[in-house]
């Protein structure tokens, strides 16, 4: 017997998952190098993440290269871990127009973030199984996924940086807790690895209606 049989099982636990990636990162990285501008980004977006997550259940906060892997586990209810993620990626993506506001072009964050909700096996700092890589799939839908899609959204209106993604789990609980946001259905895709044709929306901010058209 190896001693990796003896390892405890990891805990399976239904919490709500969150890809956080930088875009429009690349240019400023090759131009200036990515020790003076990468890594000062990926330090202060850790920061800004830990100031909206901790009231709000943050779990797991794991670097990506480009980003972050969070997850957020309510004790009451699964379902308001979805919208305590939600509402964590609005509040963070104030805070990161406030910071830039107040920064060089250089230095301005430009976050995507992609939100889903279901089981993980919980490792020490980790997250692991099949809803972590759906999340990663939701994150790498872009513009230039929209061909593909069924009934996409015309590509003029998918947003280039800061917005918020959600799967169509995440969609549902969003309308039946009676959220503040409204969706807007960006296709349905074939997200690599899963079976079957998969909804995406975008999560739009409080007041902003339906039909936004191009968003930056």
């Amino acid at each position: 017997m190896s001693p990796s049989d003896n390892a405890p099982m990891p805990e399976i636990v239904t919490e709500a998952i969150v890809v956080i990636d930088l875009v429009e990162s690349t240019l400023t990285s090759n131009l200036f190098g990515w020790y003076a501008v990468g890594r000062h980004s990926l330090r202060d977006l850790r920061g800004l993440i830990g100031a909206v997550g901790a009231s709000r259940g943050l779990r797991c906060l794991k670097n990506t290269g480009d980003g972050y892997l969070l997850t957020f586990r309510d004790p009451q209810s699964a379902e308001m871990a979805a919208i305590r993620a939600v509402e964590a990626m609005f509040d963070l993506l104030g805070r990161v127009a406030d910071r830039n506001g107040a920064m060089s072009e250089e230095r301005a964050l430009n976050l995507r973030c992609s939100v889903h909700l279901g089981e993980v096996d919980v490792v020490a700092d980790d997250r692991e199984g099949p809803h972590v890589s759906l999340t990663f799939r939701l994150q790498e839908i872009s513009r230039a996924s929209l061909p593909a899609a069924l009934n996409p959204i015309p590509p003029e209106e998918f947003p280039l940086r800061n917005y918020v993604l959600c799967s169509e789990e995440v969609a549902g609980i969003l309308e039946r807790r009676a959220s503040p946001w409204q969706m807007a259905g960006v296709g349905l895709f074939k997200l690599k690895g899963f079976p079957g044709w998969r909804e995406v929306f975008r999560v739009l901010p409080e007041g902003v209606p339906v039909a936004v058209g191009a968003a930056g």
